[in-house]
């Protein structure tokens, strides 16, 4: 049976989101951040790379926009979020912005596992920003 898997721009059950997908085949899932402006709760589907226990890297490509997506700008104000895996699961994370080497190394991990997102660095002139976010929680 051909089950339709969910795609950017599908409805989303923010509570329990189910198996989300970005458009090139990666894993997906809702993270909730602080508005910086509002102070209100914001969501975002956002492709995730497993980065070892209770940590992902999630990438502010917003598809090659000469802009970074609100969410990374929620994330620098506040980097106290909260990730919601498919089964509505919440996690509590803390985001940190990759620099230096550790950039580097995820950009060529990421040209392996999710080659689109290299595609979106050449759509632009800004640096495409990769976060880690941190289970905050034991």
């Amino acid at each position: 049976m051909n089950e339709k898997r969910w795609g950017p721009g599908d409805p989303v059950d923010w509570e329990r989101p189910g198996e989300l997908w970005t458009s090139g085949g990666l894993h997906s899932f809702v993270v909730e951040t602080t508005g910086a402006q509002s102070g209100q709760t914001r969501r975002a589907v956002l492709g995730y790379l497993e980065d070892g226990p209770g940590a992902w890297l999630v990438i502010g490509s917003k598809g090659g926009a000469p802009t970074n997506p609100a969410w990374v700008h929620n994330l620098a104000t506040n980097p106290s979020a909260t990730v919601v895996l498919a089964d509505g699961t919440r996690v509590p994370v803390r985001g940190e912005r990759l620099q230096g080497a550790d950039e580097e190394r995820a950009w060529e991990r990421i040209a392996t596992e999710a080659p689109e997102y290299v595609t979106y660095r050449s759509r632009t002139h800004r640096s495409i920003p990769i976060i880690r976010l941190e289970r905050t929680d034991s």
